[in-house]
Order: C-alpha cells, then structure tokens, then sequence
C-alpha cells in the first residue's frame, strides 16, 4: 500500500511557508478499496468515521492462514489533522508516538517507514493498550476515527507471539508470529492512514494515499503479506541392545523416510555403533516437516544380532513434540563378524539426494 501524506508545518507560520511536503509510503500490505464511480469531494476528518477489514493474506496463502488462527492489535498512532484550505491532512501524533514525528517532517522514504513501524510496534507492544484488541481478520471494524493506525497481527493461540529477525545489515525488526498446522508466519507491523485516496499507478495498480486527486474512502480493506516458513519437528530414534558379543563393535543402521501429501519430504540413513550393552539414542532435531508419516525401518542389525522389536516403525511428526521409535536388539552366537559406516544423504534442488559416506561412530542424523 502506498500512502502520500501532506505536512503543515509550524502553526504560526505564514501561508508561504506552509509549504507541502508529499511523502510516499509503500507498506507490506495491499489495500483494496471499492471501485471508481464515487465523487471527490473534501477530506473530512472530524465528521466522518471509518471503518477497516483486515485480511491475513493472500493468493495461495489464504486456505492455509484460515488454520493459523490470526487475530489484529489495532492502535491508535496519530490523530488526521486537517490542512487548512486544502483538500488534505496531516497527523498529530498521539503520547508515546511522537519519536515518529521526528522521522514524518524528514519526507521519509519507503525504508523510513518501515522503520517508523518498528518505532511504533516497540512502543505499542511495550508500553501501551491496542484500541481493538484481538479483532479477528476478515471481520470488519468499525467506528474508526481519521489518523494513523498500526497493525500487528499474531496468532491467537500463541502467548510469546513477539520476535525479531535479523536483517542484512546486522539490525533486528520486530515480528509477530502465527502458526498453521505446517507452517508459521511472520507479520511485520504495519502502518495504514485512515482515510485513504484510491489511485492507479502508471502500471495500472491501485494504491491508497492521502496525495492525489482520487475520492477519499473511508471504507477500506486491506491485505496482509506475512512471510510463511515450513514447520520443523523432531524424530529420535532409541536403540536398546540387550548383550554384546565382544569380538567387534555392533553396528546398526536406521533408513528414516518421511512423506507429506504425498511427496517425500525427507530421506537420510542414520547408524549407531555400540562397545557394550546398553542403551543410544539419535536425535534428528527439527530436520522433518510437521505432519510428515516417516517410517523408520532397521536394515542392517550387525553380523551377531537379531532384533526383538518389530523391524519397521512409522510415527507421525508434531509440532514442539519429539516423536520417538525403539528398537531392541539382542546377541545372537554367530561366526561372523561386523563392522559399518554411515551414508548421510543431503538433498539441493539441482543435484537431488546426494550420498556421503562418514565414519560410524554412532553420532547418525548428520
């Protein structure tokens, strides 16, 4: 969404230095807004209410964000103030916003205003109550006064929902986070002005501003675009050898596969090594996609050993939960005798499932 927004300068100051500043701001979020046919007429930003319906995404996004849960904070950032003999307004920043006003009368550009959303979400999600808290997204709100408001997004279920994420250049952002049955999301906070003008760029996009000669909407929509990661979960697998034959360490290997909707989604070949009788466990940590089946079968037991458990266990992989398979083997008086390395298998677009052989040494899961 781009957003176009005028600067009174200083009250007492003459009509020729009243100068307007036309300031863009592109955020992370689309708006949409009804179509053309509406008059233009002067903003009001007293008598008029607005109202804001919030969606958590969209394209291909939406089915999967209806299970995530997400909810909306809304704050109150800036009252619209509007600019005298002008079809026009400007903003008058509310107690514990006004660092951003610094940054406003700058002519920020679009980085600016992303970090005026960190400004904003900092002070919000520290210091200071949402005018709508936890106001479900595709539901409309309404009785919304002119200004500035800031969005964050979370989801509903989740306590510890605040996080950041490191940028390029070493800074960190504030980010929100909401979670699907396989996947989690991220929302940036997000800064959108009420009421907005709709435009169509040279491409042939609408964009919301408060620059321009569109009519002002007071009824408006808007899109999130939060950034989706595939969840990760844990496998372990314990291995319980109940007597050792001391001629040679006792090898054993474990081939893991994993399928999600009917693809597989991880494969790898995981070996232990054992000197003595006793108890080892691998732990494959968050390497597996939430809600893959994997099925985990022993296809070596060493030369001295049968195994008493059953030879093929499937499991099916939570979210924050460790799934677990046992096996038990036990020494079975042979002749032969064992020894084993341990074939890591990695994965990359280009060159698929790629096999490298390392030492066994009872590590596995690499």
């Amino acid at each position: 969404m781009e957003i176009k927004m005028n600067i009174r300068q200083n009250k007492g100051a003459s009509p020729l230095l009243c100068a307007v500043l036309t300031l863009a701001l592109v955020f992370s979020l689309i708006a949409v807004l009804p179509g053309p046919g509406r008059v233009a007429r002067a903003v009001d930003v007293t008598g008029k209410r607005c109202s804001l319906t919030i969606a958590p995404g969209g394209g291909e996004l939406s089915a999967d964000l209806e299970k995530a849960d997400v909810v909306v904070d809304i704050y109150k950032v800036a009252d619209a103030v509007a600019i005298e003999g002008q079809d026009s307004y400007t903003f008058e920043f509310l107690t514990g916003y006004e660092a951003l006003e610094e940054s406003y009368k700058k002519n920020p550009d679009n980085a600016a205003w992303r970090r005026m959303a960190q400004t904003a979400a900092k002070h919000a999600l520290q210091s200071s109550e949402p005018l709508r808290r936890g106001n479900p997204v595709n539901q409309k709100v309404r009785d919304l006064s002119c200004g500035l408001y800031l969005l964050i997004a979370r989801g509903a279920d989740i306590k510890d929902y605040q996080t950041t994420v490191k940028n390029e250049d070493g800074t960190e952002d504030i980010v929100t986070i909401a979670r699907s049955g396989s996947n989690s999301y991220t929302f940036a906070p997000e800064l959108i002005a009420l009421p907005s003008r709709q435009i169509t760029d040279e491409n042939g996009n609408v964009i919301n501003t408060t620059g321009g000669n569109g009519p002002w909407v007071y009824d408006m929509e808007a899109t999130l675009k939060p950034s989706k990661e595939e969840r990760l979960g844990s496998l372990e697998i314990v291995k319980n050898l109940l007597t050792y034959s001391v001629n040679d360490p006792a090898v054993f290997v474990f081939q893991v596969e994993a399928e999600l909707d009917g693809k597989i989604v991880y494969s790898d070949i995981v070996t232990m090594t054992f000197t003595e009788a006793g108890q080892k466990k691998v732990l494959l940590e968050n390497k597996i996609p939430v809600g893959a089946q994997v099925k985990v079968t022993e296809v070596y037991s060493g030369a001295s050993y049968k195994i008493t458990s059953a030879k093929e266990q499937s499991v099916t992989i939570e979210a924050e939960k460790v799934a677990q398979v046992t096996f038990t083997n036990d020494h079975e008086p042979t002749n032969h005798g064992g020894g084993g390395v341990n074939n890591h298998f990695t994965y990359d677009a280009e060159n698929g499932w790629q096999l490298e052989k390392q030492p066994a040494n009872g590590s596995g899961g690499q």
